[in-house]
């Protein structure tokens, strides 16, 4: 492949000529680096204190022989590069070998033989002999040789092999063996293996590294200009991504022992956009998309061989690997894999992974979850890096960007946060895409469109750009909707699988008219192995569900006769019968888990369920399918998994109706644990807190008994149940309403709501204090007996406990209830309340109140009672409080 270029080149552009001050030419040398080293003969610098270097073209310069480091032992020198370098491209050196060879003798390229193994030979310095046991015997043409022996100014002339044009080995004409005529040539790999870590090797691992070679030649940089060419057909470029996070992963995946790793992340995520940015900074990246496999491939092997312009990838991966940075396959979209190829994954796994263990290659792969979930527990215990995740087996997680990163990539494509939806603030695709609109907008352009918008707008522009493209120049509205049906009617033959086939492709854009040409120089579509897909896979799911058939695509997903990395495509359809005809269209169309079902039909109802119903701006139409769901969720009757409670925060509904359905969930939570994953039990905490009104809805809770899981290390055991959750959240949240709490318990005429008020007799004596007061005054007579029994247990705690106000509104408290004839049964009671609510009871007369209640109360009361004034200095919103 490079042979040409050296065997066959003018002397001039090749080699360098060395020469001594007086002009006498004492060999040639050739650049072996991209450092401008070069590599002669011993013999054409010995005994120089200054060399001239005949550069092609008739130039020259002088060097020191600073510059020169001697190898005499092996008959070699190396002249560091001067500056700038020489100009001449640097030759590969290939490991030694017996058979043709050529190298150039009297300006002109000369077939020669070389014969290994190499034997011992003599060379002559001018301060010392030198036994050099590895050279090679050069068999010449007669004439040739007689003028070898009568020239030394061809020492140290490459010695090239024919087919690849690298060097095998190096001229000279200073070495003798007894009995010996012929010609001898230096090794250079045997010479660098057997010096070991000298400047030879170090050379030749720089050679191997920076000059590629090719063929019978490969090295480390061959593979690299190999792999590079896959990045140039697949179109990747280089690119930048702002996830430090994924890069270091993918860093540490290759130290590593894993030999598989696998992004997984839904489209528009930017998987793709992270594997190119990390390919093109790493040489030896093999660009790959599964729809480059084919349904005969027995193994990556096959794929990667094609990448690799035909080279052995066996080959290619083991050369890579012995020069330090295994090969790196990159193995992008597996699910456009061949139908075929895709029903034989059990059998391609395992052969793939062979064969990256037997040469030492690494895959990452970028996938959908869907793909993921099945083809990750192919592969053998020890092979993924990454960690597990639900259904999924290890792997790199990959969703929308964290905070910072995407405040800078909004500030980098001059986005307004404000003019951005919640749901895009932080995703990749839609940043990227409304950044392109926004740059095609006038300047008071507004609005904050949803993904759907974001979308819309985009393929609207996309038209318009295509339609100028066809017109070479401005085009109206007109032209710009007809390029924008073309695109549709796209969608709609492709909606099914996601691939056009090369004949409808052809149809719709043809190349006589610069269709062709456009829609994949503006990107909309890209070639995909024989048909095209659009280029971006979450807008191609949005495009294509306009246009499925959900009436006969929900009916073949259940049978399992659509793929389920379509699922994303059907989950949009159905959003978009939502947008057109309301929620309510959903109901009795969108499969739901239930028990029972088979694994097709529940897998799908699993993953619509879980991408339509958060997507869905209003869900109230579809609480009792929620609930539904989130009974037999909590009664184990369907998995969890996908319905963590990131799912159920994120519907539309009301707080009020997210609690009941997440107390309906909770049977369901693990038992608490560190890394055990996130709680149902947690989410419900985390919404009361946010939304304190809803904290008197837990006593709707009272009544459930359903058991909830325990640590088994429970201290002390006891049974926990959905009432007991509700007890403890009330008592954790108990200060965001405490009044009302307090209210609500007393409602609820429940022994737990009784037992919740014991305690907060305990941990909260003055809301207690607060609710006797209100409840004394209301006209209920139950809430009246509350008075009397909370207020005489609250007073009999330390007298520490209470203050001078809580005491008073207890005082206050009992006056009313004795100021009331209708409850003469709960005046001995009240006595006994405001006794020992007594603010500063005299020294030594703990027990007076009941000389007070001896007296009927009547003059204790004067002395004892509150005003109301005093009494409303403590009223809360509900009562008398501080």
């Amino acid at each position: 492949m490079a042979v040409d270029s050296v065997a066959t080149a003018d002397p001039a552009g090749a080699l360098v000529r060395v020469g001594d001050l007086a002009g006498r030419p004492r060999g040639v040398a050739f650049r072996a680096d991209t450092d401008g080293t070069l590599v002669t003969s011993h013999e054409a610098v010995d005994g120089l204190a200054r060399l001239v270097l005949g550069e092609p073209g008739g130039a020259s310069r002088v060097v020191d022989a600073a510059t020169v480091t001697e190898l005499p032992h092996w008959d070699l020198a190396l002249i560091r590069a001067p500056e700038p370098p020489c100009p001449v491209e640097p030759l590969v050196i290939a490991p030694d070998r017996a058979g043709p060879a050529r190298l150039r003798l009297a300006d002109a390229w000369t077939d020669a033989t070389l014969y290994a193994p190499g034997r011992p030979a003599v060379y002559t310095a001018t301060d010392r002999f030198h036994r050099i046991d590895e050279a090679l015997e050069l068999q010449l043409p007669p004439g040739a040789a007689v003028g070898l022996r009568l020239d030394a100014a061809h020492t140290g002339s490459p010695v090239v092999d024919p087919a690849t044009g690298a060097v095998l080995a190096v001229l000279t004409t200073a070495l003798h063996a007894p009995g010996r005529s012929a010609g001898f040539a230096v090794p250079l790999h045997t010479a660098a293996t057997l010096e070991g870590t000298g400047p030879l090797a170090a050379l030749l691992r720089r050679n191997g590294a920076t000059v590629p070679g090719f063929g019978a030649a490969l090295n480390p940089a061959g593979v690299g200009a190999l792999a590079a060419d896959s990045l140039a057909r697949a179109g990747i470029r280089p690119t930048r991504h702002d996830r430090p996070e994924l890069g270091g992963e993918l860093v540490e995946f290759e130290r590593g022992s894993a030999t598989v790793a696998a992004l997984v992340g839904l489209p528009g995520t930017g998987r793709t956009t992270l594997l190119a940015a990390h390919a093109t900074d790493r040489p030896g990246t093999v660009w790959l998309r599964g729809a480059d496999l084919l349904p005969g491939d027995g193994g990556l092997r096959d794929a990667v061989g094609r990448a690799l312009a035909r080279t052995d990838p066996d080959v290619a991966a083991r050369t890579a690997r012995d020069g330090g940075r295994p090969l790196l396959v990159v193995l992008d979209g597996p699910e456009e894999m061949p139908e075929e190829l895709a029903a034989r994954l059990a059998a391609w796994v395992p052969t793939t992974v062979g064969w990256l263990r037997a040469v030492g290659a690494r895959l990452v792969l970028a996938c959908r979850p869907e793909h993921w979930e099945r083809a990750g527990r192919l592969f053998p215990p020890g092979t993924l890096h990454g960690r597990p995740a639900g259904r999924l087996p290890a792997h790199l997680p990959i969703g929308d960007l964290a905070p910072e990163p995407a405040g800078r990539v909004r500030a980098a494509a001059g986005l307004d946060p404000a003019g951005l939806a919640p749901g895009e603030a932080a995703h990749p695709l839609s940043l990227r895409m409304l950044a392109d609109i926004r740059a095609a907008q006038p300047a008071d352009a507004g609005g904050a469109p949803d993904r759907s918008g974001i979308f819309s707008a985009h393929l609207d522009l996309v038209a318009l750009r295509l339609a100028e493209t066809l017109a070479g120049g401005a085009a109206d509205r007109a032209a710009a909707a007809r390029t924008a049906a073309r695109i549709h009617q796209a969608a709609r033959r492709s909606a099914v699988t996601g691939a056009l086939p090369r004949r409808a492709f052809d149809a719709l854009f043809p190349w006589s008219g610069g269709w062709a040409r456009a829609v994949l120089d503006h990107g909309v579509l890209r070639p995909a192995g024989a048909e095209y897909r659009f280029a971006d896979e979450e807008f191609a799911d949005w495009l294509h569900g306009r246009h499925l058939d959900l009436d006969a695509a929900l009916p073949a997903a259940a049978r399992g006769d659509l793929p389920r990395h379509r699922a994303g495509a059907v989950g949009h359809a159905l959003l978009h019968r939502c947008a057109r005809q309301g929620p309510d269209a959903l109901r009795g169309l969108l499969p739901l888990p239930v028990a029972d079902t088979p694994v097709e039909r529940s897998w799908w109802a699993a993953r619509l369920s879980h991408q339509v119903l958060p997507a869905l701006p209003d869900a109230h139409a579809l609480l009792p399918e929620l609930r539904g769901l989130a009974d037999r969720i909590g009664a184990g009757a369907v998995p969890a998994e996908p319905f963590t409670p990131d799912f159920w925060r994120a519907l539309a509904i009301d707080a009020h109706h997210r609690l009941d359905l997440l107390r309906r969930l909770l049977p369901a939570d693990r038992p608490p644990h560190p890394g055990g994953g996130p709680r149902y039990l947690t989410a419900a905490s985390e919404l009361l807190a946010a939304e304190p009104t809803t904290l008197p809805l837990l006593r709707h809770w009272f009544d459930d008994d359903r058991p909830l899981r325990a640590a088994p290390d429970l201290v002390p055991p006891r049974d926990l149940t959905v009432a007991s959750a509700a007890q403890a959240l009330l008592h954790t949240h108990r200060r965001l309403a405490l009044d009302e709490i307090t209210d609500t318990l007393a409602d609820a005429e429940h022994p737990c709501a009784d037992e919740v008020l014991a305690d907060l007799v305990h941990d909260e004596p003055a809301a207690l204090c607060r609710a006797v007061e209100r409840w004394a005054q209301d006209r209920r007579p139950e809430r009246r007996a509350d008075a009397v029994a909370y207020g005489l247990r609250t007073a009999g705690r330390s007298p520490r406990a209470l203050t001078d106000a809580d005491r008073a509104l207890l005082r206050y408290a009992a006056r009313a209830l004795l100021d009331r004839p209708e409850d003469v049964t709960l005046h001995p009671s009240a006595c006994a309340l405001l006794v020992q609510a007594w603010a500063r009871p005299p020294d030594g007369t703990r027990g007076s109140g009941g000389s007070v209640v001896d007296g009927g109360c009547a003059g204790g009361l004067g002395k004892a009672g509150v005003s109301r004034p005093e009494g409303a200095r403590y009223r809360g919103p509900a009562g008398p409080g501080g």
